[in-house]
């Protein structure tokens, strides 16, 4: 049986006919009422997938179930015409996901030879799905690591979109993916070893899996890069403090890389002054190694009124909000869809280069803030905050669904940071023109996917 399913969700990853949307428009609270799992099996080989114990990144979250009805007619601003009432439309029953969307976009934009293993939970009703992807042994994630749990439910997600591909309502059933069992998690982390340089961490998990995944990703050495999915669950991340995600420089952080959206960020913003963490000594001691006086002010707003787009975003305070957060997260990718991406970094000055790099204490360029600090309370080495628009791709053709955009995104980055990791190659994280590729590239796989069919365009295997 397990082979079969295995084979199944190979299947569910390999003939595409339908278009692919993942679970991370909208996300539920954790239920009160998912029974737990109470039989499983082994953790099923996946035919066309590398499925020894060595891998390069794990990726932790959900694969889910996901029904796409599109309306043939109805517009999101003028319900009043077909709500309450049945209407036509087309349904797609296709697999999806945060976590599966995100492995698979890494795995697109990874060279063969990179091995991206999926964890995580299926019900035994996933055998019965329809094969709907056309993927070969080299563009195909390792599902070895998805655990069929007898008595479970596949996560499943529902959502309606009007005419023109704007979301209008969904829900979201992640029972199974939120009660995935840490010693699955810890099983999968054993058998990679120390062969994983990134773990891409999907935030729909429950507390206990979600702190599991950290920590063992902290134990073999590898560096995490976390998803929130949702304000709800980004907010769940910074009360993991036992598992260190809310350690300040210079300790480890426990997530490396962040990929919020605005809004996601407002609320990892409003709920970190929640829980007093802007009132710790430790975060002031950062925050003034950090230098962030009226002359750092000053930079952010002339680069502000040099681009009328970044004059939004620092009238929102999305800089202001990131600079507080990065002493507990040192590295944010914020997503801001047709206004671009923003990279708020702090790193250390010894480890930054790039072009538009100088001598001096600020450093300015198109888009561009460079600011050296100090060291924090006298010790260690001198802090640099970066900070960079990067103006969003134009989208070229029709938008199919703004749903798969994000997970394109943050996959085609964590197939970057895996490797440079590979290569050999150290901080790529503070390395400016390596940093502004690197977004250029994802941006290019979010636009791909806003006009794709699918959640995750294959079309990124393309990309340079």
């Amino acid at each position: 049986m397990g082979v079969s399913i295995a084979k199944a969700l190979s299947e569910i990853a390999n003939k595409a006919n339908d278009e692919i949307l993942p679970s991370s428009a909208l996300q539920p609270a954790i239920p009160s009422t998912v029974a737990p799992a109470a039989k499983s099996v082994s953790p099923p080989t996946l035919e066309l997938a590398q499925t020894s114990d060595a891998a390069d990144c794990l990726v932790v979250g959900a694969v889910a179930i996901d029904l796409t009805c599109d309306l043939t007619y109805g517009v999101l601003d003028k319900q009043s015409s077909w709500i309450h009432t049945s209407n036509q439309g087309a349904i797609h029953r296709t697999p999806g996901g945060v976590g599966f969307n995100l492995c698979l976009a890494t795995t697109y934009a990874s060279s063969p030879d990179t091995t991206i293993r999926m964890i995580s939970a299926v019900g035994p009703e996933a055998r019965d799905l329809p094969a709907v992807l056309n993927l070969t042994s080299t563009t195909s994630p390792d599902l070895s690591g998805v655990l069929v749990i007898e008595d479970g439910r596949t996560a499943q997600y529902i959502a309606m979109h009007d005419c023109k591909g704007d979301l209008i309502l969904a829900c979201a059933d992640m029972g199974l993916v939120e009660q995935l069992s840490p010693a699955h998690i810890r099983s999968e982390f054993a058998r990679a070893g120390k062969s994983p340089h990134w773990v891409g961490v999907d935030a729909n998990l429950n507390r206990e899996p979600l702190s599991t995944a950290i920590l063992c990703a902290r134990e073999a050495g590898a560096k995490v890069l976390l998803e929130p999915t949702s304000v709800m669950r980004a907010q769940v991340i910074l009360e993991l403090g036992d598992v260190g995600v809310t350690n300040v420089w210079p300790n480890p952080p426990a997530v490396d890389v962040m990929t919020p959206n605005s809004i996601e960020l407002e609320g990892l913003f409003s709920h970190a002054r929640e829980l007093g963490l802007f009132e710790r000594q430790d975060w002031w001691d950062v925050i003034d190694a950090m230098g962030t006086t009226t002359d750092f002010q000053t930079a952010i707003a002339w680069m502000a009124r040099e681009s009328g787009i970044m004059e939004q975003v620092v009238e929102k305070g999305l800089v202001q909000m990131a600079v507080h957060l990065l002493p507990f997260t040192p590295n944010f990718f914020v997503k801001m869809g047709e206004l671009g991406v923003i990279t708020v970094q702090l790193v250390k000055e010894s480890e930054v280069r790039g072009r538009m790099v100088g001598p001096r204490q600020l450093s300015t360029g198109p888009g561009f803030v460079m600011w050296r600090g100090t060291k924090i309370a006298g010790q260690g080495e001198n802090l640099c905050i970066l900070v960079r628009h990067h103006a969003a791709h134009k989208v070229t053709g029709a938008i199919v669904s703004v749903t798969g955009a994000g997970d394109s995104f943050a996959g085609v980055l964590l197939s970057e940071l895996v490797a440079a990791d590979k290569r050999g190659i150290k901080n790529i994280l503070a390395d400016v023109d390596a940093i502004a590729k690197t977004v250029d590239r994802a941006q290019k796989a979010a636009v791909l996917t806003l006009m794709s069919r699918f959640a995750i365009s294959p079309e990124i295997k393309k990309l340079q």
